[in-house]
């Protein structure tokens, strides 16, 4: 952000259509002031909150490229950024989480009594047709276990990772907060305290399946550790082990789903955990149960694996014909 608007006191200016809302700036503090507030306040991981400043400030600085003042926005200019984003050629994930972004601010700003909630009742997630999952098929995931050698190391690492995704529905940034001393074993279950996404506080527990167990046991047995080191670390030549972070972890996943012939740009590290839940709604697991093992805060995100199975089975069933053959009969 420029000079001149880290100096500059937000005060009570005019007001704009009431269409957009109103843009009444109610205090003296800088911007910078208010977003170092906001940010403070934030229960959120740090790597989160460095997220949400970095988002905040390129809106700021598109407002002053616009000729606006970054301390009157109102909400026809979060739209006009939402497009300014898609001309660009971003993705509809990357301008929607501008959009929550900007939206999370404003909302702390009514709340502070700073100024209006421009961006109240704005979309700012990805439909399903918007943001269709894309989730391997059964045969595709077997061949993604099954094609890793575990002969050295790294291949007992890159399994596990494939494992905990795969099967447990992590996520990338999961996989790679776990530490050892994150896994514990309860008579005759081992369990997993997962750091959720984006919380500081917010730590689930799941239960592992065998083949996850084993392949931790596996793993770990050829390292020396502590109960504070990371599960998932690098193993180069000549350099100290450290935790694989949430992109290098992607990367492993693409990697290895190009050994095996899947270069789809849409098939991700992500796909894992979309495989896991699309395969628990097939067999036909209690919606609640699904939920609350992929972490999800709202039941509506979970219900986009049912839809997308209903849809699956329309396509598979297609009733169309039982009805041509029942028009068929003479």
């Amino acid at each position: 952000m420029s000079v001149w608007l880290q100096s500059v006191p937000v005060v009570r200016r005019h007001s704009l259509h009431p269409i957009f809302g109103t843009t009444t700036m109610r205090t003296t503090l800088t911007l910078n002031q208010i977003v170092e507030e906001w940010i403070a306040g934030c229960d959120r991981l740090p790597a989160t909150k460095s997220d949400y400043k970095r988002k905040i400030h390129l809106w700021f600085k598109w407002l002053s490229s616009q000729g606006i003042d970054p301390r009157e926005p109102a909400r026809e200019h979060i739209l006009r950024f939402k497009q300014s984003l898609q001309q660009q050629g971003k993705s509809p994930y990357t301008y929607f989480t501008y959009v929550a972004v900007i939206k999370i601010f404003y909302r702390y700003c009514a709340a502070m009594r700073y100024y209006e909630d421009i961006g109240k009742g704005l979309q700012s997630s990805i439909r399903m047709h918007e943001h269709c999952k894309h989730p391997l098929t059964v045969s595709e995931a077997q061949r993604l276990l099954n094609s890793i050698e575990t002969k050295t190391i790294v291949g007992k690492r890159d399994k596990l990772i494939i494992a905990l995704m795969l099967l447990n529905g992590l996520r990338s940034c999961e996989v790679s907060r776990i530490n050892i001393g994150d896994i514990e074993r309860v008579e005759d279950r081992v369990l997993l305290h997962i750091q959720r996404k984006g919380h500081l506080d917010k730590r689930d527990v799941v239960a592992l399946p065998e083949m996850t167990v084993e392949l931790i046991e596996e793993y770990i047995s050829e390292r020396d550790f502590t109960l504070d080191d990371p599960l998932i670390v690098n193993h180069c030549v000549g350099r100290e082990s450290t935790r694989l972070l949430n992109t290098t972890i992607s990367q492993v996943v693409k990697m290895r789903l190009r050994i095996i012939g899947i270069n789809d740009p849409k098939i991700t590290a992500h796909s894992l955990r979309h495989t896991c839940g699309s395969l628990l709604v097939e067999m036909g697991t209690d919606i609640e149960i699904i939920k609350d093992l992929l972490g999800h805060t709202d039941s509506s995100t979970t219900r986009i694996y049912v839809d997308m199975a209903q849809k699956r089975r329309l396509l598979k069933e297609n009733p169309s014909r039982q009805i041509e053959a029942l028009l068929s009969k003479k």
